[in-house]
């Protein structure tokens, strides 16, 4: 590594649950002002967003107001997150639009520095009548290509999250920042997301989500998951699955450092996740990205979806009290809950030192298939030839651990039983 790039650091954006002690611990850790901007919404909202209310802290919009000054007395700004995939076609009514619009006014008086969206539409609006707010383009807006960048840049948007698949695309990263250094967008990457590989529910799910974080929608109150039971069996069924998900481990943020000093672009940051999470969970990443290391299990500081790390799941236990979705124990939002006792499984962070050198000098996931197809119910479902890639099955073997094994099959048997009563219609709300 280079002088010029060992005095550059990553900038960062990450999630909040609107605690205030994260902020607090944000200002003990980062000494570096790495962390540029935190990002949260309210439970629901006229837009919604992208994630099910059902799994969000209760706050006021005055608590965002609070909020917003409590992150500017630190120097960190405050990002609101207007970002369904699907808004339901609220803006394009005069009733809807003069909501939205009313809306985005009581955001800026609240000290609102920045707002994610994903429609274009309302990217103009926010332009038109209010310059003041920063846009940040959002995950679900799918950008994956440097036309879908011109096209942004030219609507006006300031930062745009890319794909998930380019997290690992140095190559394509690599031209995205050359075609925007002499722009002032900044382009934004995904650090512990623990989506799958190229995966096939994304775009239901993002829109299912939609609909379940907006105000008067039935599934605003309890969302039957199906997505993201599916995508948690399939990476237990086959733990290539979780090698093969485009995070960042802490250790290999240098390789994009390294990126931003090839190209003199100096415009890219990292988003860190998860807003539904508990402050525990949020300061134990912090921690991890900004000393670049991480001893233990990678999926700690992922976000791998253990039920006691939910921030609103640990509230409801600290109260004894029934979560508002969860009434009985035969209730769908209870067989929901139970399917995420998950087994126990250990990826060894510090065992996948070299894993991304791969991806560095040379991205061949979208000409092949993964051997994360296939489970290990059907191990041999899928015959693996030159079509197939098994790069990350094999860093799995090295670098995963089913706890016990017993365990986990024990609870494959029940998540198969909870699929077909899913399927079947038999656990619908």
């Amino acid at each position: 590594m280079s002088q010029a790039n060992e005095n550059y650091k990553m900038k960062y954006s990450l999630a909040t649950n609107l605690d205030v002690k994260l902020l607090d611990e944000i200002a003990k850790l980062d000494k570096d002002k790495s962390i540029k901007v935190v990002f949260g919404k309210l439970k629901t909202d006229i837009i919604g967003g992208g994630r099910s209310s059902g799994m969000i802290l209760d706050k006021s919009m005055e608590d965002i107001k609070n909020y917003a000054k409590a992150c500017h007395d630190i120097g960190v700004e405050f990002n609101y997150l207007l970002n369904p995939m699907c808004t339901a076609n609220k803006e394009l009514t005069q009733e809807g639009h003069k909501e939205v619009v009313d809306f985005l006014q009581v955001l800026v008086d609240s000290g609102v520095d920045w707002v994610t969206i994903n429609s274009p539409y309302l990217c103009k609006i926010i332009k038109k009548q209010f310059p003041s707010l920063k846009i940040s383009v959002g995950i679900h807006a799918c950008v994956s290509e440097i036309q879908h960048i011109r096209y942004w840049e030219e609507l006006g948007a300031d930062e745009i999250t890319l794909q998930m698949f380019v997290t690992r695309n140095f190559k394509l990263l690599e031209d995205m920042l050359k075609y925007t250094k002499n722009s002032k967008v900044g382009l934004r990457v995904l650090g512990n997301n623990c989506c799958l590989h190229a995966c096939p529910y994304r775009i239901n799910h993002a829109t299912g989500q939609s609909h379940a974080s907006r105000k008067s929608e039935g599934v605003s109150k309890f969302y039957m998951d199906s997505n993201l039971t599916t995508c948690t069996m399939g990476k237990i069924q086959n733990p290539a699955n979780l090698i093969a998900s485009e995070w960042i481990r802490p250790e290999d943020v240098k390789y994009y450092e390294e990126l931003c000093e090839k190209t003199g672009n100096y415009n890219l940051s990292i988003k860190l996740v998860e807003r539904t999470k508990t402050t525990e969970f949020l300061v134990r990443v912090v921690k991890a990205y900004l000393s670049r290391s991480y001893e233990g299990n990678l999926l700690d500081i992922l976000l791998w979806p253990v039920m006691d790390e939910f921030a609103k799941v640990k509230k409801d236990k600290e109260n004894a009290a029934e979560s508002e979705v969860a009434a009985t124990l035969d209730s769908p939002a209870n067989h929901f809950f139970n399917f995420f006792k998950l087994p126990e499984i250990y990826i060894d962070n510090k065992k996948l030192d070299g894993f991304m050198k791969k991806f560095v000098r040379d991205f061949e996931c979208n000409k092949k298939a993964c051997s994360g197809i296939g489970n290990l119910l059907n191990p041999n479902l899928y015959q693996e030839d030159e079509t197939v890639c098994s790069y990350c099955k094999a860093w799995a073997e090295k670098a995963v651990q089913i706890k016990n094994p017993e365990e986990t099959q024990e609870w494959l048997a029940l998540a198969e039983k909870f699929m077909s009563d899913l399927y079947d219609g038999t656990i619908l709300p």
